[in-house]
């Protein structure tokens, strides 16, 4: 359960780091995103596009394992 629970703590991290990534991202210009895109490998979203799964894992995830601890 300890590596579960490290690895719940690193999600939650990781979910609030793609949000501040994400308020970083859309506080730029047009121009601006459209060159840190550009230089991104072809594989890579958006920050806006990343940040919603992130937090749907991090909730999904979180929901399950409350249920199966209070059994």
């Amino acid at each position: 359960m300890t590596e579960l629970k490290n690895f719940m703590y690193e999600l939650h991290r990781y979910a609030d780091q793609t949000h501040t990534l994400k308020d970083a991202y859309e506080k730029l210009s047009e121009e601006e995103k459209h060159k840190i895109m550009e230089a991104a490998p072809a594989s890579v979203r958006s920050p806006e596009e990343f940040f919603h799964p992130v937090f749907s894992w991090l909730e999904s995830v979180h929901s399950k394992f409350e249920v199966e601890n209070e059994e």
